[in-house]
């Protein structure tokens, strides 16, 4: 019996490390991953201009939303639009970002010289949400602007597109598709800003 006791007392210590280990083990499996560490990475090489490594971040089918400036999706319109945002050469700024769950929610802040030639100093976000696939990789982007800066944009474009279809018609249209949606792209980046230094320059002229 005594024996009985000391083998038993014996084998204790390394039950508890088994259940230890163990517990240790169901609780790493169970975290969720860090997907702030990845818009982290997003918002690092989409501000470098690293156009490749910034579309591996993304899932083949992801989506963009923009609320009333528009949606994209697929990984093709996704890599436009970041040409386009090489093009004005933006930069954006991601503040309070949290996870919940497998999301992430930010407040970002973006300038560009689109922007700075339309006399905005930046606009701005309230919550930009990413969502993640199983693979880790982003599968939708829904950015909501502030209502300032919905009312500084919205006040701008109307201006610019008054002058672009009166001054430069031809060139304007250039920038749509057939079915009248604007397209995004490196080129239509630099289409886009020389016509705003061209109604920029013709504002300064009139005052």
């Amino acid at each position: 019996m005594g024996s009985l006791r000391r083998n038993v007392d014996r084998s204790a210590p390394t039950m508890k490390r088994f259940v230890i280990s163990a517990l240790v083990l169901c609780a790493a499996c169970s975290a969720a991953p860090d997907h702030v560490a990845t818009v982290r990475e997003f918002e690092s090489l989409k501000n470098t201009g690293q156009e490749d490594a910034t579309l591996e971040l993304f899932a083949e089918n992801a989506s963009l939303h923009f609320g009333p400036l528009g949606s994209l999706t697929g990984i093709e319109q996704i890599r436009e639009i970041h040409g386009y945002d090489i093009a004005l050469r933006t930069q954006l700024r991601f503040d309070d970002c949290h996870q919940t769950g497998e999301a992430v929610s930010c407040r970002v802040i973006e300038t560009n010289d689109w922007l700075s030639t339309a006399g905005i100093a930046s606009i701005t976000y309230d919550e930009t949400h990413f969502e993640f696939d199983d693979d880790g990789r982003i599968a939708s982007v829904s950015a909501t602007l502030s209502a300032g800066s919905l009312q500084r944009m919205g006040a701008a474009m109307a201006a610019f597109e008054s002058w672009a279809r009166a001054n430069a018609a031809d060139e304007y249209a250039e920038l749509f598709s057939d079915e009248g949606a604007f397209v995004y792209s490196y080129v239509n980046g630099e289409k886009v800003l020389s016509l705003l230094q061209q109604w920029r320059a013709a504002l300064v002229a009139a005052e």
